[in-house]
């Protein structure tokens, strides 16, 4: 498996009330799109905060194009 990439969602730079996702997707530009399609509001800035090991993305059980919420909320 391909490393994975951490991806930040909120409504401003700076706003407390932030999301990241860890993304099963390795590309940055595809991770964001998959987010901005699938989790984020529309105006929502979407921003690609690096990379994740494949390590994590086994560990969390992820399979390619699949993400969760860093904080294990639904």
């Amino acid at each position: 498996m391909e490393d994975g990439r951490l991806i930040r969602v909120g409504k401003y730079r700076g706003d407390a009330k932030v999301v990241a996702y860890i993304v099963a997707i390795s590309d940055s530009f595809e991770a964001v799109v998959l987010i901005q399609k699938k989790a984020a509001d529309p105006g929502d800035e979407v921003q690609d905060l690096g990379r994740v090991s494949a390590a994590l993305l086994e560990t969390l059980k992820l399979g390619p194009g699949e993400f969760i919420r860093a904080d294990g909320q639904r």
